[in-house]
């Protein structure tokens, strides 16, 4: 018996990264899986039904934009018509946004971003919520950022968003819960996605910093994040509801000088192995 057997689950932004990590582990699990993206590298989607070919559950891909409302409609009628039920809604998609400062942001990047991370998990979250409540119950969860929890170097809509999706979910939580429908937050921080292993592979010196920067000694993997969504999507997270879930290797509870400490012992051991001591004796 799979986790998540004869549960049906949508999740956005899930043909790369976290959303791909979530929806193979899912079918695995026994799920079936409807997967989306905006449809702009047919690839990744073509990559992805072929990895789960053969797993218990089923995947199957739509294209959907969620900047797009008629879009996310369609998706989820689609959902219903092929499976008559939604028992979990992964709000995971996500867009670029550029950061600055205040007179360098963009109004246009504002809104989207606050479309993309706000609006889109609400009008997902119209569709599929009558639903749950129809069947019995079911699971929203809402993908955050460790940005929605801190404050950051420049300024942009994204950590904003994330954390107005933070109060967002603990409002649904409470307002549904006697209905049966549970809802949560998923909070990771930067992740080892193909993303992030192009930018380290073109910024050597920071796998260095990376290093020292997360308490357990490294950035998650998706497959990592993948499994705590795993435990939120199933019943063994049948206690759990308008929590906010960090799995982000420690970032958001160290002391920031703890953070600097670490940097340093990790610079005077570098330097002592290339026999570089003048710097750290004319301290």
């Amino acid at each position: 018996m799979g986790r998540l057997d004869g549960k049906v689950a949508i999740i956005t932004g899930s043909t790369l990264g976290l959303g791909k990590a979530a929806a193979l582990l899912f079918a695995r699990e026994g799920a079936r899986v409807v997967t989306c993206d905006r449809g702009r590298n047919p690839e990744n989607a073509e990559k992805l039904l072929k990895e789960a070919s053969g797993l218990p559950g089923e995947i199957v891909y739509k294209q959907c934009d969620v900047m797009n409302a008629t879009d996310i409609v369609a998706l989820c009628e689609f959902t219903k018509a092929t499976y008559g039920r939604i028992d979990v809604m992964v709000n995971n998609a996500v867009i670029d946004n550029p950061g600055g400062m205040v007179d360098e942001v963009k109004l246009q990047d504002w809104q989207d971003t606050i479309f993309c991370h706000m609006t889109a998990p609400l009008l997902f979250c119209k569709e599929v919520i009558p639903l749950m409540i129809e069947q019995g119950g079911g699971s929203i969860i809402n993908v955050a950022s460790h940005t929605g929890i801190v404050g950051g170097g420049s300024i942009s809509a994204y950590g904003p968003a994330k954390a107005g999706m933070i109060n967002f979910t603990q409002s649904l939580a409470i307002t549904y819960g006697m209905q049966g429908v549970r809802a949560n937050v998923l909070t990771p921080a930067r992740m080892l996605t193909e993303k992030k292993y192009t930018m380290l592979d073109n910024n050597p010196a920071e796998y260095r910093r990376q290093s020292v920067f997360y308490p357990l000694g490294s950035p998650s993997t998706p497959e990592q994040v993948a499994d705590v969504m795993l435990f939120l999507a199933s019943d063994e997270s049948a206690a759990v509801t308008g929590h906010n879930l960090v799995a982000d290797r420690g970032v958001t509870a160290q002391d920031p000088m703890v953070c600097g400490v670490r940097n340093e012992v990790s610079i005077r051991s570098a330097l002592q192995e290339q026999g570089v001591e003048a710097w750290i004796d004319g301290e």
